[in-house]
């Protein structure tokens, strides 16, 4: 009886030795397991914002390359359309409300001499814009009328003063100037101007101020 007694009493601390050791074991298991985890969703967590931040970049690339190509084109449209286009009539507005449409009393030889060297040149400069860059136009449907009634309206006025006929105008031939070309161009221009203006601005982050094109 003694030897068993003594055998259970010598088992004892063996097994609280094993019990201690496992609990060491396994809470180091515990931590590793824990650090390695936590490894883990370190790593997860770098991967996930390197992604995002490369898909933010990827954005804001496509939303600069879009940016630039609409300002291509505005500029375009602004610099080798509206703007001489623009231009070239305030000339002709000019000359008609000043000379021709006023209360001066000009002579046949005068009003011939500033038909040819002024009014016919300055209509043709515009056909010219209109004819190589109308692709430059995208005009609304109001426009576009206006500016294929100022096509027909100058050529049968150059056709008339070709021919020697200085006491008709196209008028007479039921081809009257388009009245609203000056105010649609302007008002498209304008238009086109405030957007070029705000993406350019928008480009640059700096504060919105007028960019002039020259002609």
């Amino acid at each position: 009886m003694s030897l068993g007694f003594s055998a259970v009493a010598t088992a004892g601390p063996l097994v609280e030795v094993d019990q201690a050791l496992l609990d060491t074991i396994f809470g180091q298991q515990n931590r590793l397991f824990a650090f390695l985890l936590s490894l883990l969703w370190l790593l997860v967590g770098i991967a996930a914002k390197t992604f995002w931040d490369k898909l933010i970049e990827r954005r804001e690339e496509l939303a600069k390359l879009r940016r630039d190509k609409k300002l291509e084109i505005l500029e375009q449209q602004l610099s080798e359309f509206y703007w001489p286009l623009h231009l070239r009539l305030e000339k002709d507005n000019l000359i008609w409300r000043q000379v021709f449409d006023s209360e001066t009393q000009l002579s046949p030889d005068l009003r011939k001499r500033l038909e040819t060297h002024f009014v016919l040149p300055n209509h043709r400069a515009i056909l010219e814009v209109l004819e190589s860059k109308i692709h430059l136009a995208r005009a609304p449907k109001e426009l576009s009328e206006q500016i294929f009634q100022y096509i027909r309206h100058v050529a049968v006025y150059q056709a008339l003063r070709e021919v020697g006929i200085s006491d008709k105008d196209p008028v007479d031939f039921n081809e009257p100037f388009p009245q609203d070309l000056f105010r649609l161009v302007n008002e498209k221009k304008e238009a086109l101007q405030a957007e070029y203006d705000e993406l350019l601005d928008l480009q640059r982050e700096k504060p919105r101020k007028r960019h002039k094109f020259r002609i």
